[in-house]
């Protein structure tokens, strides 16, 4: 592999080639992630819609959601019959806040939530349906911020039909924290969303955890470092 091949191979963003008929013939290492996400068939499919009418390349801003992915736009270029080639543009991770490790302890994440589960279900007509990663080890956060940002989350569904919290841990990224990468856990909320919900106070909250706030449709995703040590 050479120097643009390696350049290609590690690239943020997802790049990939097809030939006439949709088969992939090569991508790089984000591409393959993007794929547990998202058919080849739609990628190749994007590819034809946002290519020129003519030979050459053509860069097109737009807002895309696929999988777990957010990009702001996409490139595609083709020089024959033969072969396509798409590259998507990823929207930035956001950053973390560089809170003191020495103010982190040690608390079990499935304890937590059921915390915040339990305290949010007084007085709702509907309950809470879970879907949680079995095996997450403990992790280091302020807990009091923790419960308080899920309930405030919570807070934002109508309690007309239940409201679904799933854990998780998000492939293929991470999250750099005092010159250390850290694994990403995900906490998604999703059900009937209210027209008025505090985001941005979340997203204040979610500092305190070194994470971020992330609205998808009628989803919220915590995202967060899962720091262990």
């Amino acid at each position: 592999m050479d120097f643009y091949e390696k350049w290609l191979e590690y690239d943020f963003n997802p790049w990939i080639l097809f030939d006439s008929n949709g088969k992939v013939l090569s991508l790089n290492q984000e591409a393959q992630f993007l794929l547990g996400d998202v058919s080849s068939r739609e990628i190749f499919d994007l590819a034809l819609t946002y290519a020129n009418r003519s030979y050459g390349f053509k860069t097109t801003m737009v807002d895309l959601e696929l999988g777990r992915y957010d990009f702001f736009g996409l490139m595609v270029g083709y020089e024959d019959n033969d072969a396509i080639a798409i590259r998507l543009y990823r929207k930035p991770t956001p950053r973390i806040s560089d809170t003191s490790l020495e103010n982190l302890t040690l608390h079990n994440i499935y304890t937590l939530i059921d915390l915040a589960i339990s305290s949010s279900s007084i007085n709702r007509k509907s309950g809470f349906t879970t879907s949680f990663d079995p095996a997450f080890p403990e992790i280091r956060m302020h807990p009091d911020a923790f419960v308080t940002l899920l309930t405030g989350m919570f807070q934002c569904y109508s309690d007309e039909e239940p409201v679904r919290v799933e854990l998780s841990l998000k492939t293929g990224e991470t999250l750099k924290f005092r010159d250390r990468r850290y694994p990403i856990y995900k906490i998604t909320v999703s059900g009937k969303r209210l027209d008025q919900c505090p985001v941005k106070q979340l997203g204040e909250i979610a500092k305190e955890l070194n994470g971020y706030i992330i609205e998808k449709n009628d989803r919220l995703i915590l995202e967060a470092p899962m720091i262990t040590g």
